[in-house]
């Protein structure tokens, strides 16, 4: 292993969350489904006036934001006048009526901001003279063209099944950066469930256990509390098909919860993150760096497997169990990703196959469940405490087994001189301080 992050491919930034799976592609089962799309021709006019009247939603929350200069938008103008061929947009007509554009964004907020005077034209090419004016400031004649010139549309009807119009979002939607899994959601799946993944966001106990900054950026701190309630309320065995269906159906089946669901929601999240930080501080959710020649950093950036895995877990014990054990939690978490490859492999790589989600789920809840337990049959506590491992490793940092120094607090680990399974106590008389490798592989009797 080099001195490069080994845990994850490049080319994720900083702002964003590590997770490979993309969720995978979506099923239809059962017959073939019919795609019905209208096809119309609709005026410029027409749709400044559905605009004006909230029939067409042109919303940054869910598509990305408006992103063309202004020369861009002012050739669209232009071509508009000189009848050039404009691409084609798509619309969806959702359960209000409403059209909602799957691709077109760009082009109809540039046509709507300049009827509305937002900018003046600039960087034509063939009608230069236009150059400098608003709409209000071209004469009647180039006003009327503009307001009857026509866009084709294909419009997608209501009554699609969900899943078919998730799969038609990803594949017509064409811009410069299409839509992410989470951004479709949040327009296919309008209500109370959005506004509640929303609003929990903006929770403190989320902010602060996460320690990242920029996950608003894309949805990807939505993405996230997506992934914690759906795995809390449906669990990771209803994963079986995918996990781009497995949040889908959480989606439709939860859309709108009552106000009890809701509140269940809420309490819930606020429990999991809260023992999240009582445990690790900022750091939660992360893999480490670990350096061929030793030591070691946690990672940047928040992990969404091990985020889904951790979260649910602590609902699943009492907050004073977990802030008594929390030493104990946080050393059975370190020596799950430095000694069992398999795992750490079920959260990095093809992390929407079921039997990594499987493995994933279980192997850290038998380790929680075994950090947390009370009275043993040799001894009341296992493991030894964060802040005897601390004077000891201030005291002298050298490993116990191999005799090499320990370059990092979270390389070591303190081990039973006598073994526990022997009949050793957990006593500081009895410990000492070894690398974490050494002291797995003498418990696996390498």
């Amino acid at each position: 292993m080099d001195d490069s992050e080994t845990i994850q491919p490049d080319g994720v930034t900083t702002d964003e969350v590590i997770d490979s799976s993309d969720e995978g592609d979506l099923t239809l089962e059962g017959t073939k489904p019919t795609i019905k799309l209208d096809k119309n021709d609709r005026s410029l006019s027409e749709f400044h006036r559905w605009y004006t009247k909230d029939r067409i939603i042109v919303d940054p929350e869910w598509q990305r934001k408006y992103v063309w200069d202004r020369k861009r938008a002012s050739r669209l103008v232009e071509s508009f006048l000189i009848d050039l061929p404009v691409p084609v947009i798509y619309l969806a007509v959702n359960d209000d009526g409403k059209y909602e554009v799957i691709d077109g964004l760009q082009r109809l907020t540039s046509i709507f901001d300049y009827f509305e005077n937002g900018y003046a034209l600039t960087g034509l090419e063939i009608r230069k003279e236009l150059v400098g004016k608003q709409f209000s400031e071209l004469d009647t004649e180039l006003q009327s063209k503009l307001e009857d010139a026509t866009l084709r549309t294909f419009e997608l009807s209501q009554t699609a099944p969900k899943d078919l119009m998730f799969i038609i979002f990803e594949r017509l939607n064409t811009g410069g950066m299409a839509l992410n899994d989470m951004e479709i959601r949040n327009c296919l799946y309008r209500g109370g469930l959005n506004d509640l993944i929303k609003e929990l966001c903006q929770l403190e106990e989320f902010k602060n256990s996460a320690g990242q900054s920029g996950l608003d950026k894309r949805m990807a701190d939505r993405t996230l509390i997506l992934r914690y309630l759906a795995f809390y309320q449906m669990t990771y065995t209803k994963a079986k098909k995918g996990l781009k269906a497995f949040f889908n159906e959480f989606f439709t089946t939860y859309r709108n919860p009552t106000a009890e669901k809701t509140k269940e929601f809420r309490g819930a999240f606020k429990h999991a993150m809260r023992a999240c930080q009582t445990v690790f501080g900022n750091k939660a959710f992360r893999l480490r760096r670990v350096y061929e020649k030793g030591g070691g950093e946690w990672a940047s950036r928040i992990n969404a497997s091990i985020f889904q895995v951790i979260s649910v877990s602590f609902n699943d014990y009492d907050i004073g169990i977990i802030t008594r054990s929390a030493d104990s939690i946080y050393e059975a978490y370190i020596d799950l990703i430095e000694a069992d490859e398999r795992w750490v492999a079920s959260v990095t790589a093809a992390t929407g196959d079921y039997s990594r989600i499987e493995y994933a789920f279980e192997t850290w809840q038998a380790r929680l469940k075994d950090a947390v337990s009370g009275e043993r049959a040799n001894d009341a506590v296992r493991l030894f405490s964060r802040r005897l491992k601390e004077e000891m490793f201030e005291a002298d940092n050298s490993c116990s087994i191999c005799g090499q120094k320990i370059v990092m607090l979270n390389d070591a680990a303190l081990d039973h001189n006598l073994q526990y399974w022997k009949g050793g106590e957990t006593v500081p008389v009895n410990a000492r301080l070894a690398h974490r490798t050494c002291n797995w592989k003498r418990g696996k009797g390498v």
